[in-house]
């Protein structure tokens, strides 16, 4: 039972060292042409009939109005990240076997790759890239 612990804390140790080493690149933070202009700032909606519709079916634009300090007690930034960490982790452990098995499923289904990655807007609006697991088609 304390090797399976040692083993399992090892394996958790080393998946922390790669997301330390591949966050860098994730953030586009050697790319400061695909960083995103308001990031790190305040902003509100300004309604304009003469732009083009957006995806909320409204007219405008966002603009900044300052600096956004982000604020988080003891609570948000140590607890929860915590429990987030140690619980997902476990949910890994716990469901990779079915992970394995759609991972062989779709490189059988399709030649492509299985995971593909997605520009998305995370926390005080920075820009980072998200690793997505490619689907599987059912229909005939």
């Amino acid at each position: 039972m304390l090797t399976v612990l040692l083993i399992i804390a090892s394996i958790f140790v080393l998946l922390c060292f790669f997301a330390l080493v591949k966050k860098p690149g994730s953030i586009y933070k050697n790319e400061p042409n695909q960083q995103n202009p308001l990031e790190g700032k305040k902003v509100v909606f300004v309604e304009n009939p003469s732009e083009p519709m957006n995806a909320d079916g409204v007219c405008g634009h966002l603009e900044a109005v300052g600096d956004s300090k982000p604020r988080g007690g003891f609570y948000n930034t140590v607890i929860k990240r915590f429990l987030d960490l140690v619980l997902s982790f476990c949910g890994l452990v716990i469901l990779s076997p079915l992970f394995l098995f759609l991972i062989l499923w779709i490189v059988i289904d399709d030649p492509g790759p299985v995971l593909f990655t997605q520009k998305r807007i995370g926390k005080n609006k920075r820009y980072f890239l998200e690793y997505k697991r490619e689907t599987i088609t059912l229909c005939a």
